[in-house]
């Protein structure tokens, strides 16, 4: 099992994504303000501007709004869940992972009730999408499965009572090949 990584290294992590953030959002900023201020001088003033340059400048701008979009954290985030690019509206997704004993969590089966520290976790998101794309996140909450309740549902079989099955070894692997 990987070790934890340190404070330090941790520290490391949540600067980097706080300045990737900035970054992102001063791009988008700046391409803005420049598609924003080409497009008010060519309506303003169309005889005096030159035509080429002003489709320069958007161009560039609008290169500045992409790159501002993809350097962003959240925005990546959004971008990796997306769905069908003819999906508008409404979107429910569910993710799955397998919660491993080495994260320290301590969470409840919600089939069972039993106290557990591996097993399945899964995430449902209710999304309101533009062109795929998450703009709004509605709702979001997880569901935590045991490695038993887990075997049952993922695979449909119930363990015998017959068979020695050490459920913790055989689940957990069958739910990483998922």
């Amino acid at each position: 099992m990987p070790p934890e990584p340190s404070r330090s290294v941790q520290l490391a992590d949540t600067v980097s994504a706080l300045l990737y953030g900035i970054a992102g959002w001063l791009l988008v900023g700046l391409g803005a303000f420049g598609i924003l201020v080409t497009v008010l001088r060519v309506v303003g003033n169309p005889a005096s501007t030159n035509i080429v340059a002003s489709l320069v400048v958007v161009l560039l701008s609008a290169l500045f709004v992409v790159a501002g979009v993809l350097v962003n954290p959240r925005f990546r985030r959004r971008l990796d869940r997306r769905h069908s690019v003819t999906r508008f509206g409404r979107a429910r997704s569910v993710d799955e992972r397998v919660l491993r004993a080495s994260e320290g969590r301590t969470e409840r089966c919600v089939t069972c009730g039993t106290r557990l520290h591996e097993g399945l976790v899964r995430r449902y998101r209710d999304e309101f999408c533009v062109a795929g794309i998450p703009v709004v996140t509605l709702s979001e909450g997880r569901n935590f499965y045991c490695v038993d309740c887990a075997t049952v549902e993922v695979t449909g079989d119930v363990a015998s009572d017959d068979v020695v099955v050490d459920p913790a070894t055989a689940s957990l692997n069958d739910l990483d090949q998922r």
